[in-house]
């Protein structure tokens, strides 16, 4: 057998180079995710949007509503991490489209120049819902959930109790039975922060407006 010629050793030579460095260099991941859930809280007029991320860095989601946008809210988030972003909802959802576009993408807003995921016709809530949010004086924004330094209008006191509200009860924005809501609180367990001589005030959410609700409504 013949030995390899000069021309074939250099060529093998070039090719395991080749492959060497193929070897040692590094691959850069590309950011990307995932919308993971939806949560309606009525009551509260929120949704929370949940994104699971596949590598780190700035992510964001938006939503969008018949081309205009409605809220957004973006974070640096850890590979493999989540985020959840409370939207408030301020009205209803326009019909010009089948439903509200969410979107996770990688700036707040106008700004953003990549789209990872998206659900662009999304029912995350019913017109009633819209209409009696709106009424009560809920308007569209985003804010982070449970994330260090988040702002929050209408903070809950440690400490503040649980008490039951089986039959649910008419929501006031007031303790006056003048400044009714247009809605009910539904049935369940509520935080109450403050009992007076006719109503008691109830905490909805941390950047949700509390509403009165008559005291014989709660259990205690």
């Amino acid at each position: 057998m013949k030995p390899p010629s000069r021309l074939t050793r250099f060529l093998t030579f070039i090719f395991v180079m080749v492959a060497m460095l193929l070897v040692a260099i590094p691959a850069f991941a590309a950011p990307g995710g995932t919308l993971a859930s939806f949560s309606l809280n009525e009551a509260g007029c929120y949704v929370d949007i949940t994104a699971q991320v596949q590598d780190a860095g700035f992510y964001a989601i938006n939503m969008w509503d018949d081309g205009n946008f409605r809220a957004g809210y973006g974070q640096d988030v850890p590979a493999g991490g989540t985020f959840t972003v409370r939207f408030t909802i301020g009205g209803v959802i326009l019909q010009g489209a089948a439903g509200i576009g969410v979107y996770l993408e990688d700036a707040v807003g106008f700004a953003s120049t990549q789209t990872f995921d998206s659900d662009g016709s999304a029912q995350l809530w019913s017109d009633t819902v819209g209409t009696n949010c709106a009424n009560a004086g809920f308007t569209f924004g985003a804010a982070p959930v449970n994330a260090p330094g988040s702002v929050c209008a209408y903070p809950l006191a440690e400490g503040t109790l649980i008490y039951s509200v089986p039959d649910g009860a008419r929501a006031y924005y007031d303790d006056d039975p003048n400044t009714y809501t247009g809605f009910d609180l539904p049935p369940g367990t509520w935080y109450i922060t403050e009992f007076g001589e006719s109503f008691a005030k109830v905490w909805i959410a941390c950047n949700g407006q509390p509403v009165y609700i008559p005291i014989e409504n709660v259990i205690r």
